[in-house]
């Protein structure tokens, strides 16, 4: 079998996965094969598959792991052919962030400290960089001083790079709003120039968010509320956003699009995700926002997968992607010499040289000039890693699985004048700031992680009952 897993998923497997939602899901053939890949961790049967199902690595030239979009793994993969000057059989293994960590957790399971048959990490957060790292997944790769010498130790105050060398940046992605404000004008409601703007009752069913079980990218924006506004204020925020939100989605990729309907009008939202969508829909309908005090800028790493069976190329690859002629392809318009054949990719080099030699070509400012003139905040990396597994499993408990809840007591509350007792049920919080670590590190064991979510499940389901009576 040399596709990917989960190319031919069955519509009766997405029968089975998906009874009775009650939450929108864009169904499509990604979205099945995540869906798929998800069932498969549950039963811990990844490992087998991928040894039994799949090609050999020796049938491989290089073999990727990435959440990266079809777009971006055409063009890199056009790109490195020629720039090693022969054929390659190169595989992408498309699964969402997220997935990739699951992935890998299984593996080591089946065979702990073996080679995971794969070569690269490339693309996805840092906390899930940082999370590969930590467990032993990645080795440190041979990459050219002249090649690190162009990038940055950070930016804003976030680094570019592992300390270790564990992994590197090698694009950069910054978290905002996308609006459209055209649709904010025609139901005149106000803009949004701040996290606390999606939370406010006139957005009530005007707002589209993302599941942080499916995407780490879109959690990343979650952590920004948190970091902005602390714990106490910060998560009652993240209720309210959630309770406005008309869309669930499972991907931070599908927000931009549901956004450009007009059907919801604001939500948060990676720059590439966004600019692409305003490049289609116009600056006059859309338009993408930096949160005042909120936004951050983080690199988008690439690392190399531990034991890589095809080592020599995949550090090739690496270097490439981190060298200015690789760095090209982020920025360029499709068809410019040196950028990218087909598709225009629009995201931000990590390389400040590469950045000011195409500032034309940049949708927005340099980065590096953004963050000298103090647009972005410095994002807790160590808080972001610690919580960030505990903020997917809470958010899901308390806000998506429950929904409907959620969005019936969040109206009852409005309807009945913001009563202080029922408000004050409302901010209540399950458990204090202190008390995040050792969840975060109860959640790391066995069944941990289904208990707690029963437990906090059960929490949030009696504290909307108790809003809603309190609100009469």
């Amino acid at each position: 079998m040399g596709a990917p897993l989960g190319n031919g998923a069955s519509t009766l497997l997405l029968v089975l996965l998906e009874p009775g939602s009650k939450v929108r899901r864009n169904i499509t053939s990604e979205s099945i094969m995540r869906q798929t890949m998800r069932w498969l961790v549950t039963g811990g049967l990844v490992a087998v598959l991928l040894s039994t199902g799949c090609r050999r690595s020796d049938d491989w030239d290089l073999q990727i792991l990435t959440p990266h979009s079809d777009e971006i793994q055409q063009e890199f993969d056009r790109a490195f052919q020629e720039h090693v000057g022969r054929p390659l059989k190169i595989r992408w293994i498309k699964r969402g962030t997220r997935e990739i960590l699951q992935q890998l957790d299984a593996q080591e399971r089946q065979r702990p400290g073996d080679t995971f048959g794969m070569d690269v990490f490339f693309g996805g957060g840092v906390p899930d960089h940082g999370l590969a790292a930590s467990r032993g997944y990645l080795e440190r790769a041979n990459i050219p001083d002249a090649i690190l010498a162009g990038i940055p130790a950070d930016i804003a105050g976030v680094a570019n790079f592992d300390e270790s060398r564990l992994w590197y940046g090698s694009a950069l992605s910054s978290f905002g709003v996308l609006v459209n404000q055209r649709g904010l004008r025609n139901q005149n409601l106000p803009p949004v120039e701040v996290w606390s703007d999606l939370a406010d009752p006139c957005m009530f069913r005007w707002v589209v968010v993302a599941d942080p079980q499916k995407s780490s990218s879109v959690a990343v924006s979650y952590e920004l509320v948190l970091q902005q506004h602390g714990w106490d204020d910060g998560w009652p925020l993240l209720m309210q956003m959630f309770a406005n939100a008309r869309i669930i989605t499972d991907s931070s990729a599908r927000i931009p699009n549901e956004i450009a309907t007009g059907e919801v009008l604001a939500g948060p939202c990676i720059d590439f995700y966004a600019w692409g969508r305003i490049a289609e829909a116009g600056r006059d309908v859309l338009a993408y926002v930096h949160p005042r005090g909120g936004s951050a800028i983080t690199p988008d790493p690439i690392a190399l997968l531990r034991k890589a069976p095809h080592r020599e190329l995949a550090e090739q690859f690496i270097t490439f992607v981190l060298s200015p002629e690789g760095q090209r392809l982020w920025v360029l318009p499709a068809g410019t010499e040196g950028g990218p054949k087909q598709n225009t990719l629009r995201r931000l080099p990590v390389r400040p040289d590469v950045c000011e030699q195409y500032a034309e070509a940049l949708v927005v400012r340099d980065p590096y000039q953004e963050a000298a003139a103090g647009v972005f905040g410095k994002i807790d990396d160590q808080v972001q890693r610690q919580r960030s597994a505990l903020l997917a499993v809470l958010i899901g408990a308390a806000f998506v699985d429950q929904h409907n809840d959620l969005q019936t007591a969040w109206k009852a509350l409005m309807d009945g004048g913001m009563k202080p007792a029922a408000l004050a049920e409302w901010r209540r919080l399950p458990f204090t700031a202190d008390e995040i670590p050792a969840l975060a590190e109860k959640l790391q064991g066995g069944g941990s992680a289904s208990d707690l979510k029963l437990e906090w499940s059960r929490w949030f389901r009696e504290k909307y009952q108790r809003v809603r009576e309190l609100s009469r």
